[in-house]
């Protein structure tokens, strides 16, 4: 079998792998199986070739050349990668959280700031000069109809009611969330520019109303009762949007101020007329010639003559303050006012008040006579002011300036 090979090598094999028996006997039988030196040779062979490769992968992993340390690398690399993007991916996305977070804030200040102002423009709008229950209204009975030529110019300018402006604004606010907060400036804007038009055209006309009566309009509201005052509360946000705002709110407020201030001198005025009955004017205020001494005298008041027991009532609000004789004027009823007003009712037969009695325009406070130094049924009416004489003719021509509802 091995005649190609040189002896000596022949005589290595036959001394390495002679041919060779195992027996084996089980159940009383004997077998013999013979193992050729062929069958040794590739049997030592393959446990050579094995033994081989066992130690060659053993010395590959003892030296790092692990066929599969590449992969594993790889899914280490991979493994790392995943984290770094997820490590990133945590932070924007709490940098997106805390920039929400931020937004969200800046909106809710910004909707609070403008729910801020609309209440303060509510107030402003639904106060003062601006409400109606400010609103100078005196009987259509004490006033001509006719509506003379307004004594200032007013605004040409149509401005929309102060109902539908505060209705617009409350939708605004309701859907603020979903709102432009640009466009809902621009509305606050356009409701503090109607409301300081609004003031100041109120301003013009009464204080045109109060001058064309005969009086001083800074004197009339230094008699007013209504003190103002508060402690000084300093804008500490000059130059920025909120004191801007502020800085407009308190010009308007104090414009606002100033209108309800006249609002309520002029409904102190004695715009109305004392009689409501059939009369006509006897005798004007200012020098005449007295009816007894025939000589020039000054009259103090207005003489309206009529029937006797003519209605005489209140022209203005206020509170008795005399109910009597008073010498020459006969039976007198007189009337304190605010702003330092005063009217005298004078001659009458009858009086239906007595004093500390507190009167409304238009309430009967007695009936036309000729008590006292009178030539003939008639009454004297006199307004004061400041304790001086005014004339009562200048109050009822310029009620005809006040504007009825």
């Amino acid at each position: 079998m091995f005649g190609h090979i040189p002896q000596s090598t022949r005589d290595t094999l036959n001394r390495a792998f002679p041919e060779r028996q195992i027996i084996h006997r089980t159940g009383g039988q004997v077998h013999c199986f013979n193992i050729g030196q062929r069958s040794q040779i590739i049997a030592s062979t393959g446990i050579a070739l094995v033994a081989g490769w066992c130690l060659f992968s053993f010395a590959s992993l003892a030296l790092g050349n692990n066929p599969f340390g590449s992969m594993a690398k790889d899914v280490r690399r991979l493994e790392a990668q995943f984290e770094r993007q997820l490590v990133d991916a945590q932070a924007k996305e709490a940098n997106a959280r805390r920039l929400l977070e931020a937004q969200q804030r800046e909106f809710t200040q910004a909707a609070a700031s403008f729910e801020q102002k609309h209440r303060t423009l509510k107030q402003i709008l639904g106060g003062g000069v601006l409400s109606d229950e400010n609103d100078l209204s005196l009987p259509t009975n004490y006033v001509s109809q006719t509506v003379l030529m307004a004594p200032v110019t007013r605004d040409r300018i149509a401005r929309r009611s102060r109902v539908e402006a505060i209705d617009t604004e409350d939708a605004a606010v309701q859907n603020l969330p979903g709102a432009s907060l640009t466009g809902l400036s621009t509305d606050q804007n356009d409701i503090l520019i109607e409301a300081e038009n609004n003031a100041l055209s109120s301003i013009e006309l009464n204080r045109a109303v109060i001058r064309s009566a005969g009086l001083d309009v800074d004197e009339v509201l230094r008699s007013g009762p209504f003190g103002q005052g508060g402690p000084l509360v300093t804008n500490t946000d000059a130059g920025t949007d909120e004191g801007h705002f502020g800085s407009r709110i308190d010009s308007i407020r104090a414009r606002v101020s100033e209108a309800d201030a006249l609002n309520r001198a002029m409904i102190s005025m004695p715009f109305g007329h004392p009689i409501l009955q059939d009369h006509y004017q006897t005798s004007a205020y200012g020098p005449r010639k007295d009816p007894f001494t025939k000589r020039t005298a000054f009259h103090q008041g207005v003489d309206f003559g009529g029937a006797k027991m003519t209605e005489i009532v209140a022209t203005a609000p206020g509170k008795v303050s005399y109910v009597g004789m008073n010498g020459g004027y006969g039976r007198v009823v007189e009337i304190e006012h605010d702003h330092g007003i005063k009217t005298r009712y004078a001659h009458l037969a009858k009086t239906y008040v007595k004093r500390g009695q507190n009167i409304v325009t238009g309430e009967k406070i007695g009936g036309m006579g000729s008590t006292g130094r009178s030539t003939s049924t008639h009454l004297h009416y006199e307004v004061m002011f400041q304790g001086r004489q005014t004339d009562p003719g200048k109050f009822m021509k310029a009620s005809q300036y006040v504007q009825q509802k």
